[in-house]
C-alpha cells in the first residue's frame, strides 16, 4: 500500500451529462483525487462546495437551463462570501470565448472541450504544486470552518454521527461528517484500525498486538483496533520496520 501525503476532492459543474462523465472517468486514474459531487447547476453547485468543501472545482463556462443557457462565473463570488478556504476553480468549455472573463474571475486555468489527457494532466499538476507543503484539512465544527494541520491530528473518535478530531495539544474538535467519510477525505498516513477508530499512524509509537490497543506520542489513551483489523496493524508495523517514514526518527515499539 502506498501511503501518499495528500488527497484532494473535486466536484464538476456540467449540465452535459456525458462530458461530467468522461471527466469523472479521466479524474478517476487519479487515486489522490475523489469525487464529491456533481452539479447540474449553480444553486446546486454553491450548495456542494458549501456542504463537501472541495479543493478544485472544474466547471462549465455555460450552464443549460431549460430552454436557456446561463453563465456560471457567478457561483465564484457567491462562494467567497462564505469560505475562508477557497477551492480552486478550473474552467472548461468548447471555445475560447469566455477566456477573458475566465481571467477576470481568477479561475486557476481554462480546459478546452473535448478534455485532452495531457491537458488535465498538466493542469493538475500545477495545481499540486502550488499546495501548501503541510496537509491540512478543512472541517466544518458547529457554525465554523476550521483548517487543521494532518500533523496536528492524532486520532479520530466516531461518536454517533459525528467524528472528534484529537489533537496534540489536547484540544478536541468536533465535525458533523460521520468517520467514514474521513476516510476517502484524509491522506492514507490515517488508518482505519476500529469501527470507532482512525488513527494517524505517524503518531504510533507502540503497539501491543496481544491486548489489541495502540499508544501514540502526545497522549495516554489507549487506542483499541479490531481482531479483524490485526493485518492492517501489521501492515503499519511493516511500514516502520522498513523506514517507510525516514522523515521521522522515532521508531515503533513492538509488544
Amino acid at each position: 500500500m502506498i501511503y501518499s501525503s495528500k488527497k484532494y476532492k473535486y466536484l464538476i459543474v456540467d449540465s452535459h451529462i456525458e462530458d461530467a462523465t468522461d471527466l469523472h472517468v479521466e479524474l478517476d486514474k487519479y487515486s489522490n483525487y475523489s469525487c464529491v459531487g456533481v452539479a447540474r447547476n449553480q444553486e446546486d453547485a454553491v450548495n456542494l462546495i458549501l456542504d463537501q468543501l472541495p479543493h478544485i472545482v472544474f466547471f462549465d463556462t455555460e450552464l443549460v437551463d431549460g430552454n436557456h443557457i446561463k453563465s456560471s462565473f457567478g457561483m465564484i463570488p457567491e462562494v467567497y462570501q462564505f469560505l475562508n478556504r477557497i477551492p480552486q476553480f478550473v474552467a472548461m468549455s468548447s471555445s475560447t470565448n469566455d477566456s477573458y472573463k475566465a481571467i477576470k474571475s481568477g479561475v486557476f486555468d481554462y480546459l478546452l472541450k473535448p478534455l485532452y489527457h495531457f491537458d488535465l494532466k498538466k493542469s493538475l499538476m500545477r495545481f499540486e504544486n502550488k499546495q501548501p507543503d503541510n496537509a491540512s484539512i478543512c472541517i466544518k465544527s458547529f457554525a465554523e470552518f476550521k483548517l487543521l494541520e494532518v500533523e496536528d491530528i492524532l486520532y479520530l473518535k466516531a461518536d454517533n454521527n459525528t467524528t472528534d478530531f484529537h489533537l496534540k495539544d489536547g484540544s478536541v474538535v468536533t465535525s458533523y461528517n460521520t468517520l467514514k467519510n474521513f476516510e476517502h477525505e484524509l491522506p492514507n498516513v490515517f488508518a482505519r484500525i476500529h469501527k470507532s477508530y482512525m488513527v494517524n499512524i505517524c503518531h504510533i509509537n507502540k503497539i501491543h498486538f496481544s491486548k489489541f490497543h495502540c499508544s501514540l506520542k502526545y497522549s495516554k489513551k489507549l487506542i483499541p483496533f479490531s481482531k479483524s483489523l490485526r493485518s492492517k496493524m501489521l501492515e503499519i508495523k511493516d511500514l516502520w520496520l522498513n523506514d517507510a517514514f525516514s522523515n521521522i526518527p522515532q521508531q515503533i515499539s513492538i509488544a
